[in-house]
């Protein structure tokens, strides 16, 4: 799936913070700063939390400078956001997470892992992965809903560029099955090993098929006059030994997706 360009302010980042990894999400958007959007709602990091002496003597700082402020989504300190209008998120002094003041750009959305990382997305993404090293849970969204379910991201699930539209997804090498890529819906070889093997493995089968269907016709050619039978049961092998040569060229012309690296 690729979105369109949403302009500067898109391609800038969310915020300027080291302490944040940059990382991509299953569905192949490339955070901006803050990580990516998790699909746990916002709403369950809305509640008001305890504000030790340290965070109150902040928001009385805030209190005596004026100026606009925002309430962070984590811990519900004051953010004062004077010159910072224009970012679409700012960081929390008290918690270092994110919140957002503005919109996601167009075709994007917001989404608040369990961990806290405030991750952007793509607006239609049902699969998400953040990038913190000590999460690397795995959002799935149901369709229609905003809640999310939280995973840990099983052993042998990267991140893999689709070899027909080049948008990256999540996929465990582990499994021994071809790729459908979520965005383009198209089937695709993870790495060369995969389609190999089974074009290989086809090939055999389809040769072998086929010899077997020759020697057959020509062992009992001699009684084949006349008997339906046989002409059904060569017709059937034949038939076979096409359908295996098939399956070989599939998966000998099988795209080969590439591995971007694990999660």
């Amino acid at each position: 799936m690729a979105d369109e360009n949403s302009g500067e302010s898109e391609r800038s980042p969310l915020l300027t913070n080291d302490h944040l990894t940059p990382g991509s999400n299953y569905e192949g958007t490339t955070n901006q700063e803050g990580g990516q959007i998790f699909l746990q709602p916002e709403e369950q990091h809305l509640e008001p939390q305890s504000v030790d002496s340290g965070a109150s003597s902040y928001e009385g700082s805030v209190e005596q400078l004026g100026g606009p402020t925002v309430i962070c989504r984590v811990c519900s300190a004051t953010i004062y956001i004077e010159g910072k209008t224009k970012q679409h998120v700012v960081k929390c002094s008290h918690c270092n997470e994110a919140t957002p003041i503005r919109a996601a750009p167009p075709g994007k959305k917001y989404v608040r892992c369990p961990c806290n990382c405030l991750l952007l997305c793509k607006a239609a993404s049902s699969r998400i992965a953040c990038p913190r090293a000590n999460c690397k849970r795995v959002i799935t969204l149901q369709d229609n809903s905003p809640m999310g379910t939280a995973l840990r991201a099983p052993a042998g699930t990267s991140r893999v560029a689709c070899a027909h539209c080049q948008e990256v997804f999540m996929f465990n090498t582990l499994s021994n099955t071809a790729a459908n890529c979520p965005h383009c819906k198209k089937v695709s070889s993870v790495g060369s090993h995969y389609a190999r093997s089974r074009a290989i493995t086809y090939f055999i089968l389809a040769v072998v098929v086929a010899v077997l269907g020759v020697g057959l016709t020509l062992g009992t050619l001699h009684v084949a006059k006349g008997n339906v039978l046989l002409y059904v049961v060569w017709a059937v092998v034949y038939i076979i030994a096409i359908l295996l040569f098939l399956r070989f060229l599939y998966f000998a012309t099988l795209k080969t997706s590439q591995v971007l690296g694990p999660l």
